[in-house]
């Protein structure tokens, strides 16, 4: 079966995320109604086609992420995937 999976080619994503500490303790700070504002995180990744993950930049701009993006497509030329639109 492992035989006739096709791996996905390598390719960049950029993709968004919060703060984990803050989200753990969403649900109890909710309870008390502490109102919770998470900082906007983004990640640019480079995926490999073996399913492999690195972080290549981590900032807070959509707009610098998708700079670093292309900048990081061409260095390694492969596509880029917009995961936050």
């Amino acid at each position: 079966m492992a035989d006739s999976m096709v791996a996905a080619p390598d390719r960049i994503e950029i993709v968004g995320a919060t703060d984990r500490g803050l989200r753990a303790r969403k649900n109890q700070l909710a309870a008390l109604g502490v109102p919770m504002i998470f900082p906007s995180r983004f990640l640019v990744l480079l995926i490999e086609d073996d399913g492999g993950q690195t972080v290549l930049w981590d900032g807070a701009s959509y707009a610098q992420a998708i700079m670093e993006a292309e900048r990081c497509a061409a260095d390694w030329s492969v596509p880029v995937l917009d995961r936050v639109v």
